[in-house]
């Protein structure tokens, strides 16, 4: 896992650098652009379902629902890790948009986008939300590793599909979307290590009192 960290972050910093470069500019243009000129009317319709997946309005609700849950089950860390990220990311997006002000894709996008295009918050908040809520699922509802593999691939291909929807969507630029995945990645390995130390912690303190 440290491995993909590093390359996170390297993939990360690449496309900050290189999407001001002409050259690399041009990729990201003619992109945007092959997508503009193969979309239908029933992909659109797709593609704009996909993108609201990655939107808090279909994320916090799905948040919400894995939360009954892990309330029931007296997962109180689970619950506090789990909005802490889904609020934290939202609010890193914004400091990095902030901080790069890119400009959106100024093509025939679907609709106007607000807010500034670097790096994707949808890749970005997906990659980090859905990623942490499947590595939950993992851990206290799926058993078999068939249904693990096909959990996870699940959850990849969703996170895969939003960002490639914000691009088809004409409102973000492939190192965008990159950069969102790196982020959000980063970001979700971070809280599972949070998570992993309490855990560890936890169950120190109930082998001591055992004792």
């Amino acid at each position: 896992m440290k491995i993909m960290v590093v390359i996170a972050l390297l993939l990360f910093g690449f496309c900050s650098i290189v999407y001001s470069v002409e050259y690399f500019s041009a990729i990201d243009n003619n992109v945007t652009l092959f997508f503009e000129q193969i979309r239908l009317p029933i992909a659109t319709e797709l593609f704009l379902f996909i993108s609201d997946i990655g939107s808090i309005k279909y994320a916090l609700p799905i948040c919400i629902g894995i939360a009954i849950f892990l309330l029931y089950k007296r997962k109180w860390l689970d619950v506090g890790l789990l909005f802490l990220l889904f609020f934290s990311v939202r609010q890193m997006n914004y400091f990095l948009k902030e901080l790069f002000l890119r400009e959106r894709p100024s093509y025939d996008a679907v609709y106007q986008a607000t807010h500034y295009s670097f790096p994707s918050g949808h890749s970005m908040n997906s990659a980090a939300i859905y990623g942490f809520l499947c590595y939950l699922i993992l851990s206290y509802f799926v058993r078999s590793n068939n249904q693990k593999v096909m959990t996870l691939t699940l959850t990849i291909c969703l996170v895969m599909l939003i960002g490639v929807s914000r691009i088809y969507l004409g409102v973000h630029y492939l190192t965008d979307v990159l950069a969102g995945w790196s982020a959000g990645f980063i970001w979700l390995m971070l809280f599972i290590t949070i998570k992993n130390i309490f855990d560890k912690k936890r169950g120190f303190y109930l082998k001591e009192s055992f004792r």
